[in-house]
């Protein structure tokens, strides 16, 4: 007789109502179940018999069951259990929730369910009891139904707590459980504001005058418990709430939220005209289990205090508190520690470390919150995500309940101390309770949020993820800071981490084909370079195709690689005029955020990009491509030899108009003006030139430098590919004042498109009829693209017509002549400007054919 006899129906019944789609998976992991939420009313119909199951084998105790999916986009949703007292659930269940959700028919459902029922040996009989609640999203309604009929299968009592925070769902469990009073779930929730504010209240009764805080609520459920906490602490603290819309499907954590700011390091843009500087803020994510705090410093910068700034700042506050009490004079001592992963900062650690005991565990909240209760009688813990909470042990709450203060000050300090027990939830991280114990930490501490911040500096880090055929063949060891296997490979990432006097770890994630790197180190570049030759190395040792290596897992460069960008608008403005807009930077292209977006959003007809590294000269915005003069764009790849001994004579030939536009030092930012002067541009403030024009310009240009040279006995060559542009016509050069040595690289490319044919960035350009409408030209080839010959130009006309045109002096060899194809390369070569060349066939002598475009 099936164990399910008594159930079967329902559960059949169920089943067939919420079936599994072919083809769909899902995994339990510390955030739970979590996906599109069109796509879990068959795994909320399965977690309600999961859920009485679990509550029966925990003796009837209530269990509860959170639907969210925290500071993912709206469209997503997910479930989490929280065994009796507020805790996630016992690992050991997540696999068999794993195999529940999954079973692919109901008769599979049914066999799985009864082999677990054997094996846990649970009693069916047992009352099962299982409080549940949900976040804002639109998904809510349909889980929670399907949800409450997995409980009714079962027999379970089910409460529904409606919409609340994750937290305080945590708290509930906690309280149904430790209590033996029989609450009404109004007067549940009410308690838990009760407790957090009457204490807060009390930490802050000295307090003259109030504070206001900005509070983002990331237009999630937060917004409710925050505007309800908010009038339970009176005048002791305003929230100023932001971001409350939750009756909007789409704006849950959209551009806003703990999970936005902490990715992105700056403020939510609905928050930009509401911080001032000198100001505090903080933001909640979707389901308030998570909290940042920021300001604006007086200049204006945005200032983020993350998880290890908080861990620093409540760690230090209670240290303080536990000594001032009086408490560290027991012959018992209470022992309090910080618990961290790996992912926290380097100096927040050494500034820990310094002052109290540390412990480094694996990534997980799990892990953490384990560790805080296990190796501490008072545990700290908070991930760099801003979830986290301090956790008092049993001893720690007897030792500090018969504690009996010897002075006044120590009386002081004690009753502070519980004051701040009751306003932490220590079931599980809450932004809200995190929130007040911050805000206590800095009006007792007498700490401005400056003085916060200059606590330590943060080391410049790096995250990196890379693709890998199987993440289970890296496996770690000390908390995952090193790999055991692949064998050999952790020797190569220290040998580069003592390179760049930095820290790296790898780790495979837990749910998915990837290994996530992490480096930190003194310097930005440092810490990407460390970082990308890193997962390089991870790259390489997983198998992954050379052909497609990602060009940044090469990355081992000398200097900074800053972007510089120049364009036109598509359609001309006469308010605005005709010049070209300019992006430059002196931060590293792969580490600057304001080159991804405007690059997502630009459309334009005609786009200069350049990545180049600093050369002589200050790091500065002056000295940056493209240069710009009128409608003129101009930039150049090289260098110009011994460009000291001409610089005056070509500062000579400037008028004062121009001279006053030069900032600059580098050979670059004067030839734009040669350009301009002594190539016969009849006015140098036209709106536009003929490409013949422009093409002389640039011939008289280089003809101007090479006789300076002469006249100052430079003999070293100079290599000069420069293009110039006024918005409809573009000419570049490919040049070098050599006839033995070959120029730096020039190729280009037309075509109808220029797309990824596949994954990693790998990009070609297509032809799908005779007309082109895409010309590139690049100092690197992609596959298929021309290589122009050394000391040639291209002219690009109005009409997309192609020109190759040979620049014809002393220096130029004809491609009749072998000693064309015999050129050096290993001049450019030690000057990185020469990338790998296709062959060329010889042309016949003369100008190089027209391609029509």
């Amino acid at each position: 007789m099936s164990v399910l006899s008594s159930f079967e129906h329902d559960l059949r019944r169920g089943l067939e109502e919420y079936p599994i789609k072919p083809g769909e998976k899902f995994s339990y992991g510390t955030a739970g179940f979590r996906t599109l939420g069109n796509k879990l009313e068959s795994v909320l119909f399965k977690v309600g018999i999961l859920a009485a199951l679990r509550s029966k084998t925990c003796g009837g105790q209530t269990i509860g069951v959170m639907i969210t999916a925290s500071h993912n986009p709206a469209e997503d949703n997910g479930v989490k259990l929280v065994d009796p007292h507020g805790e996630m659930l016992d690992s050991s269940w997540e696999s068999h929730a794993t195999d529940f959700a999954n079973a692919p028919s109901p008769d599979a459902f049914i066999a799985i369910l009864e082999n677990f029922i054997r094996s846990k040996q649970i009693p069916l009989d047992m009352p099962a009891s299982v409080v549940y609640a949900r976040d804002t999203r639109a998904s809510g309604p349909k889980l929670v139904a399907a949800h409450r009929k997995g409980l009714a299968a079962m027999g379970a009592k089910a409460t529904d707590a409606e919409v609340t925070t994750t937290p305080i769902l945590h708290y509930l469990v906690d309280t149904i459980n430790t209590t033996t009073r029989e609450w009404s779930m109004k007067e549940l929730i009410e308690s838990y504001y009760l407790k957090l504010s009457s204490a807060f209240k009390t930490l802050l009764a000295e307090k003259d005058t109030p504070t206001y805080l900005l509070v983002d609520c990331a237009n999630g459920v937060g917004a409710l418990a925050a505007k309800t906490l908010n009038d339970f602490l009176g005048e002791s603290l305003h929230l100023v709430l932001k971001n409350t819309s939750i009756e909007s499907a789409t704006k849950l954590n959209e551009d806003c939220g703990a999970d936005y700011v902490k990715v992105n390091q700056k403020l939510p843009p609905s928050l930009t005209s509401e911080l001032v500087p000198g100001e505090r803020g903080c933001s909640l994510d979707g389901d308030a289990d998570r909290l940042i705090y920021y300001y604006l410093d007086d200049a204006g910068k945005f200032r983020m205090l993350d998880g290890d700034r908080i861990t620093t700042l409540v760690a230090s506050f209670v240290v303080g508190l536990v000594k001032d009490a009086g408490l560290q004079d027991m012959q018992e001592k209470i022992k309090v520690g910080v618990v961290q992963t790996a992912y926290a900062n380097g100096s927040s650690t050494k500034y820990l470390s310094e002052r109290l005991p540390v412990t480094c565990v694996p990534t997980g909240v799990k892990h953490l919150h384990h560790a805080a209760a296990e190796k501490y009688d008072i545990g700290v813990y908070f991930e760099a995500n801003g979830h986290g909470t301090v956790l008092f042990s049993p001893s720690a709450q007897r030792k500090i309940i018969s504690h009996k203060p010897s002075t006044t000050a120590q009386a002081v300090a004690f009753k502070r101390l519980k004051d701040v027990i009751n306003v932490i939830n220590q079931t599980v991280g809450d932004a809200l309770s995190d929130m007040l114990l911050v805000e206590a930490a800095l009006f007792h501490m007498s700490y401005t949020v400056e003085a916060w911040d200059n606590l330590y500096t943060d080391l410049p880090n790096r995250l990196v993820k890379v693709k890998v055929g199987d993440r289970n063949t890296f496996v770690t060891e000390d908390a995952e800071r090193r790999l055991v296997r692949p064998p050999g490979l952790q020797a190569k990432i220290d040998q580069l981490a003592q390179e760049t006097g930095g820290r790296s770890f790898v780790r495979p994630s837990g749910t998915e084909d990837v290994v996530r790197v992490y480096a930190e180190a003194q310097q930005t570049d440092k810490a990407i370079d460390l970082a990308f030759r890193v997962a390089g190395l991870v790259y390489d040792e997983a198998g992954g195709d050379p052909a497609q290596r990602p060009l940044e897992f090469s990355h081992v460069k000398a200097h900074p690689q800053i972007p510089l960008l120049g364009w036109y608008d598509t359609v001309h403005d006469e308010e605005l005029g005709s010049q070209p807009c300019i992006f430059t930077s002196v931060t590293p292209a792969w580490n600057n955020a304001n080159l991804v977006r405007l690059a997502e959003k630009i459309k334009s007809p005609l786009v200069f990009a350049h990545v180049r590294a600093t050369t002589a000269g200050s790091l500065s915005l002056d000295n940056c491509h493209p240069f710009v003069f009128g409608n003129i764009m101009f930039m150049h790849n090289g260098g110009i030899a011994d460009f000291h001994l001409i610089k005056r004579k070509l500062q000579a030939e400037l008028s004062d108009e121009i001279f006053n536009v030069v900032q600059g030092n580098t050979g670059g930012r004067f030839l734009i003006n040669i350009s301009l002067i002594r190539c016969q541009l009849p006015d140098a403030k036209a709106k536009s030139f003929s490409h013949h024009t422009l093409q002389q310009a640039m011939l008289d240009a280089i003809a101007t430098l090479n006789d300076y040279a002469d006249l100052a006995g430079i003999t070293e060559p100079s290599l000069m590919n420069f293009c110039v542009t006024d918005g409809e016509s573009v000419v570049a050069t490919r040049y070098i004042s050599s006839r033995h040595d070959e120029a730096a690289s020039l190729w280009f490319s037309s075509g109808t498109t220029f797309s990824e044919y596949t994954q990693g960035g790998h990009y070609k350009m297509t032809k799908a009829d005779k007309r082109e409408n895409i010309i590139m030209v690049s100092s690197f080839s992609l596959p298929d693209w021309m290589e122009i010959r050394t000391n040639n130009m291209v002219v690009i006309t109005p009409k997309m017509n192609l020109l190759q045109i040979p620049i014809i002096d002393k220096f130029y060899v004809s491609p009749s002549d072998p000693a064309a194809f015999n050129r050096g390369t290993d001049f450019a070569a030690a000057k990185g400007l020469l990338s790998s060349r296709n062959t060329l066939a010889p042309t016949p002598q003369g100008n190089a054919p027209q391609l029509s475009i």
